[in-house]
């Protein structure tokens, strides 16, 4: 049977934003860096002017060849803003005609066409691939050592996976489904879930310090992590510790850094309980005002020298949210505007 017109566009879209991840190097540097890709960036090196305006009443739009350019909107948050910027990437590699845009679909591939115009059903598509891959899934479905009959099914976890993938928690509900992940009725599930409710849940006494700020849930898994994300989410931090033997994590670097400490737990596994086992130490903290920088924690005995050997925990941070106006932050860098 014939393809649809708007299937024939969705794939066609796909298939491009498949080639930009190739042009780029994109699975390769993503999985190897931050984990997530850096939209913006890539507009950057594919030589496309990009600027971010307070736009009211648009997202984002597209300038027509010859002028070639993409205009992002500050008025949103970062989740946004990356969707946005990849929806009118999309219009400028399929080389379609100039395009305001008042309202960006998340499902991509899976929104009805509903009779909308193809230029648009196929730029949906093309920044539901170019965010969302099956490969980036892959990735972190890897390093987390989740799998999907016990972990994907729970909204906790796709939530987690979400912020690391720089995406919104419904639009990587649409992926699992697009790339096969999950059946439909799996999703819809996961869809009824509350964001609000899962973010309670991890800061337990405490909350993000805005509606669109997140709670990232970190374990030794995510030794070494770049964390992309607002300036008001707050990092819910879980480590084994070697507590029987006066092990203990040195979290004064985290204040000294800046951090705020608002709660510091430790708890003993009691089903069953193994005397000598390591208790799990719960920090919630408080990133500092500018969000970026370094920090790196060690398990050690407190009166002792630290040692080369010692357990650590590193993370590197840019939360500084949506892009704030003109150029973007990527630019910046490349352009040696900023440190």
């Amino acid at each position: 049977m014939a393809r649809s017109p708007a299937a024939s566009a969705r794939l066609e879209a796909a298939a491009a934003a498949k080639q930009v991840h190739s042009d780029l190097d994109l699975p390769r540097r993503v999985t190897e860096g931050a984990g997530l890709i850096d939209v913006f960036e890539a507009i950057g090196e594919l030589g496309i002017p990009l600027v971010f305006k307070p736009l009211t009443s648009a997202l984002g739009l597209c300038l027509p060849s010859p002028l070639r350019g993409i205009m992002v909107t500050t008025k949103r948050g970062l989740h946004i803003q990356r969707f946005t910027a990849a929806h009118e990437l999309g219009h400028v590699v399929l080389e379609h005609r100039g395009s305001i845009d008042r309202e960006i679909l998340e499902r991509g591939p899976l929104a009805p066409a509903g009779g909308r115009d193809l230029q648009e059903v196929a730029a949906d598509a093309f920044a539901a691939e170019f965010v969302l891959p099956r490969w980036l899934y892959r990735h972190h479905i890897r390093a987390q050592g989740w799998t999907v009959a016990r972990h994907l099914r729970n909204p906790d976890i796709v939530y987690q996976l979400s912020l690391r993938m720089g995406a919104s928690y419904e639009s990587t509900c649409w992926g699992l489904l697009s790339h096969q992940i999950l059946p439909r009725g799996e999703v819809d599930e996961l869809l009824k879930t509350r964001i609000a409710n899962l973010k309670s849940r991890l800061g337990g006494n405490f909350r993000p310090g805005s509606s669109w700020s997140d709670v990232w849930r970190l374990t030794a898994k995510d030794n070494g992590a770049r964390l992309v994300g607002n300036p008001d989410d707050l990092l819910r931090i879980e480590l084994e510790e070697s507590s029987g033997s006066g092990h203990q994590w040195q979290v004064d670097a985290l204040r000294r850094a800046g951090y705020a400490i608002l709660s510091d737990e430790s708890a003993f596994s009691r089903d069953p309980l193994h005397y000598g086992a390591p208790a799990l130490r719960t920090l919630i903290a408080r990133p500092p005002e500018n969000g970026t920088g370094a920090v790196r924690l060690r398990e050690s005995q407190p009166w002792a020298p630290d040692e080369q050997s010692d357990p650590s925990f590193a993370l590197g941070l840019s939360l500084q949210g949506p892009e704030a106006g003109g150029l973007s932050r990527a630019d910046r860098r490349r352009l040696g505007l900023t440190s």
